[in-house]
């Protein structure tokens, strides 16, 4: 492929004096650029001098594999050091040594960076793969791209690019330093050419457009100016065309200040492949409005203004995106230790703290995603707060959900253009909660503020909640991560909720939509309570995706149950639970060895939404068995689960359950709703439960019917999601009659 650089010479770049604050460089449409790509080693070389290799062990395969491999270095340069990422246990990595030593399960990609300094095109790298020993030299990198070494694991190595990455110098984008300043965010305008043939939203990109065009025009109206503005993530909507990046230039082009962009998950086409080697070109039509808008190439940058300490962080939420930029977590590291004096400000796409609705537990970045990048902001104290979009989430909400997290306070805002979800209540001001955040900065003091489209001006509290990580310790932990319980605790909940985790789930002021307690009956008998139903406050344009995460969760060790059996009471509620309705109850069984997920077990009461097992762990992966529970309301059952005996008789590969090594459960109770239509509500008291061994004796538990599973598929309908038709109920690989 043809590759054209980003200009970088003298002249082409913005100079505070070429052009008025605000204009855009170059007129929409007129030009386009590429992503420069690695051409030297220059470009794979971070400001520390260091060169960096990324190696990679993948398993494409259908049963895991184990591999040592170690990175040493010979000629010119010195390795100065190495690092892994997203290692999960019995991975083990050495750095005294640089040795990884990688058991890999199908799926799984294992990072390791190493970096060297005072390198040259001569530079040789030796591979230690096992017993294989794999030599060459940086200049076949370079010419290459990527080298492949296959093996009982598949290892890829290639440079990391550093152009796109750094900091900005605010004097050359014309933005005025002062300690006393207001800096705007407008988070998800999310608009586009709506004309365009193949757009595939057309109503609700006109909404944004409108609504863009308001913000724009508050945000020109406030005074005293804000010296800039910065976009934080999904400038255009859809997946990042050209044409929709113009239409946007030209929406923005009345505000007569410098705007900063951030990468969010409608910058690029959703399937985007950001391999082999280190290829950035989903991000081209970025890059190119970008350098129309402000001149700058960076994704990942940061920039000080007044006192503080400003770090733009990019979040395309696609799947293979960090594990091809391992880099990145490390400049922000270095980044931050060479700022820890200041107070910072991190601003980010994708929310780091739980929001509570769906589909909000799955959209996000993955869990060692986020435990890696909140352990780099916390590690200096120095981080004050963190921003972030993607949610759409009203006002009222964005207050409610926000957390202080280890000294650092998060806020998700409001949109600017893109319609809000369904919290199921009434915002504050009762009108549209688009609008623009504004950031009033004195010295080292920061407040911040909300003006919404109707010139509503709101500020946020300055003391937030404190976010209760042992609480909601599903957020932030791999399900293997649980505190794992030698036998099942408190399953009669005599002690209330605890040894069991639960979801953050997002509660309405009046009448809560989802409620999740242990109730105590006249008998004094006390059984868990589980309620979900449609949220409230219907407003055209708000999301109504299927609820599922009014839940709680234990993990518990089935070492030494010989015919494990588990066994529950359960009553659903008279009055408040119909069979054919599109909601239900559900208990989910997750069976892990170690660090591996082996199988997936859900038994439910009524409907089963097929999406149950989203949101935590790699559920997509594994194979999902469903099976059948009574449904008759304002009774009370019983019910024995002989879950190794009901895995072993639907196991397409026809596996013994002992084979599987199972060594705990994760054992999950819910209720879940289509969130739509009327009088849907489903509730459930559940009393005792139990896990045992049982005999060979056991009745089967009863599949799931098929037309019991309830999958549709979504579409775009004047401007909403909706519902269309019947998706097909078993994809790869669920497994149900």
């Amino acid at each position: 492929m043809k590759r054209r650089k980003f200009f970088k010479d003298a002249g082409l770049t913005l100079g505070s004096g070429l052009i008025a604050p605000g204009s855009l460089s170059i007129e929409p449409g007129k030009e386009t650029f590429e992503y420069a790509g690695i051409h030297t080693l220059s470009d794979a070389t971070n400001d520390k001098g260091e060169t960096a290799i990324r190696l990679a062990l993948a398993n494409s395969g259908n049963s895991s594999s184990t591999v040592k491999i170690q990175v040493k270095v010979s000629g010119n340069g010195k390795l100065s050091r190495t690092k892994d990422y997203f290692l999960e246990p019995p991975d083990q990595f050495t750095p005294q040594q640089d040795k990884l030593h990688s058991q890999l399960f199908p799926g799984d990609v294992d990072v390791l960076v190493a970096w060297i300094k005072k390198a040259d095109l001569k530079t040789g790298v030796t591979l230690q793969l096992g017993k294989r020993r794999h030599r060459f030299i940086l200049e076949d990198l370079l010419n290459t791209g990527e080298l492949r070494f296959d093996g009982p694991s598949n290892l890829t190595a290639n440079l990391l690019g550093y152009s796109e990455v750094g900091a900005l110098e605010i004097a050359e984008m014309g933005i005025a330093d002062s300690e006393d300043f207001r800096f705007a965010i407008m988070a998800d305008p999310q608009g586009g050419n709506a004309s365009m043939p193949d757009s595939s939203v057309p109503t609700r990109m006109k909404i944004h457009n409108a609504f863009i065009e308001d913000t724009v025009q508050r945000l020109y109206e406030v005074r005293p100016a804000p010296i800039c503005a910065l976009i934080l993530g999904d400038f255009v909507d859809h997946q990042g065309e050209d044409f929709h990046f113009e239409k946007m230039e030209e929406l923005i082009k009345p505000l007569r200040m410098p705007i900063l962009l951030a990468v969010g998950n409608h910058e690029t086409p959703y399937k985007s492949d950001f391999g082999p080697g280190y290829n950035m070109h989903a991000l081209d039509n970025f890059f190119t409005s970008q350098k129309r808008i402000n001149g700058t190439n960076k994704i990942a940058y940061s920039f000080n203004l007044g006192k503080w300490h400003f770090v733009v962080w990019p979040d395309p939420l696609r799947p293979n995106f960090w594990v091809n930029h391992p880099h990145y977590f490390d400049w922000l590291e270095q980044d931050l230790e060479r700022h820890k004096d200041r107070a910072v400000v991190f601003m980010h796409h994708v929310p780091l703290h739980p929001i509570g609705i769906d589909p909000l537990t799955s959209y996000v970045e993955s869990i060692g995603v986020k435990q890696l990048l909140l352990s780099i902001l916390a590690k200096h104290g120095n981080v004050k707060y963190i921003f972030s979009g993607h949610v759409h989430i009203p006002l009222k909400a964005s207050v409610k959900t926000a957390v202080s997290c280890k000294g650092m306070k998060m806020i998700n805002l409001p949109p600017a253009g893109f319609r809000t979800r369904a919290f199921g209540e009434q915002d504050y001001f009762g009108g549209p909660e688009q609008g623009v955040c504004i950031l009033d900065v004195k010295g080292e003091s920061l407040t911040v503020n909300f003006q919404t489209v109707t010139k509503e001006w709101f500020t946020y509290p300055e003391k937030l909640l404190e976010f209760d990580d042992q609480k909601y310790a599903l957020w932030l932990n791999q399900a293997w991560e649980l505190p794992l319980n030698n036998s099942l605790m408190n399953g009669d909940f005599s002690e209330g909720l605890d040894y069991w985790h639960q979801r953050y789930v997002y509660h309405e002021d009046v009448n809560p939509s989802n409620i999740r307690e242990v109730r105590t009956d006249a008998d004094g008998n006390q059984s868990l309570y589980l309620y979900s139903r449609k949220r409230d406050y219907d407003v055209p344009g708000q999301d109504r995706l299927p609820q599922h995460i009014n839940r709680i969760t234990q993990a518990v060790s089935i070492k030494g149950i010989t015919n494990p059996q588990f066994r529950l009471s359960y009553m659903p509620e008279k009055n408040r639970f119909e069979i054919k309705s599109l909601n239900g109850f559900f208990l989910w069984m997750e069976c892990y060895s170690g660090s591996h997920k082996c199988a997936n077990l859900v038994y439910s009461v009524g409907k089963i939404y097929d999406g149950i097992t989203g949101g935590f762990g790699k559920s997509r992966m594994d194979k999902i068995h469903h099976f059948d529970l009574p449904s008759k309301a304002g009774e009370w059952h019983t019910a024995a689960l002989p879950f190794s005996s009901d895995f072993e008789a639907v196991d397409s590969e026809g596996r013994r359950f002992e084979e599987l090594k199972i060594d705990r459960i994760l054992i999950s109770m819910g209720t879940w709703t289509i969130n739509e239509g009327m009088n849907q509500e489903v509730g459930i008291y559940v009393g005792k439960l139990s896990l045992a061994a049982g005999d060979d004796k056991s009745t089967p538990t009863p599949i799931k019917e098929k037309e019991d599973i309830w999958a549709m598929k979504l579409n775009h309908v004047a401007g909403d999601h909706q519902y269309t038709k019947q998706a097909e109920v078993y994809p790869k690989g669920l497994q149900g009659k």
